[in-house]
């Protein structure tokens, strides 16, 4: 998808893992993570246009300024249903990276601001293609969060092995520059 996402998601980026230093384990978790909150960023900024598109879809067939007022809270919200009453999600919501900003780019590029504002004026075809093209992007962000979420786990599960281990000690982060 990008140049940085594609070197995390390479095939060989974990190999030898267990014999790497510790700080470059905690740096590769970090950049994961970093190139994480961006994918993720964009995904929720996809998945907002997708629901314009939906909802454009469903004024048309009939549901009208009812079925979009009644979706409305799900829509402004994330995952509503699944909170319980007075909990907030856990979002950390900090500047875009690189990353972030590449992938935004690109899903202006697929569906500007401009083109969602005037989404009733589009053809049946056109709205179906819009929302192909969103779909496909959104699709591919998920793909690389989950595979990002891998990374990310696995580099944890050898960090946790090492202490668990004995490999490791948290006196010697603490005493050195290692953190």
């Amino acid at each position: 998808m990008t140049p940085i996402i594609d070197g995390l998601l390479a095939a060989d980026v974990l190999d030898g893992i267990r014999s790497r230093p510790l700080p470059e384990l905690r740096e590769l978790r970090t950049r994961c993570a970093a190139v994480e909150s961006d994918v993720s960023m964009a995904r929720r900024l996809a998945q907002g246009r997708l629901d314009i598109v939906i909802h454009e879809a469903r004024r048309r067939s009939g549901e009208g300024v009812a079925g979009l007022l009644y979706d409305l809270p799900d829509i402004l919200s994330d995952e509503a249903a699944n909170r319980t009453p007075g909990s907030r999600p856990d979002v950390r919501v900090g500047l875009p990276g690189v990353v972030g900003d590449e992938l935004v780019d690109r899903l202006e590029a697929i569906a500007s601001p401009v083109v969602l504002s005037g989404v009733q004026h589009l053809g049946q075809t056109e709205l179906d293609e819009l929302f192909g093209r969103i779909s496909e992007f959104e699709q591919g962000l998920s793909r690389n969060r989950r595979q990002l979420h891998e990374r990310i786990d696995a580099i944890q599960s050898e960090i946790g092995r090492r202490y668990r281990d004995g490999e490791a000690s948290v006196d010697a982060v603490l005493s050195s520059d290692e953190s």
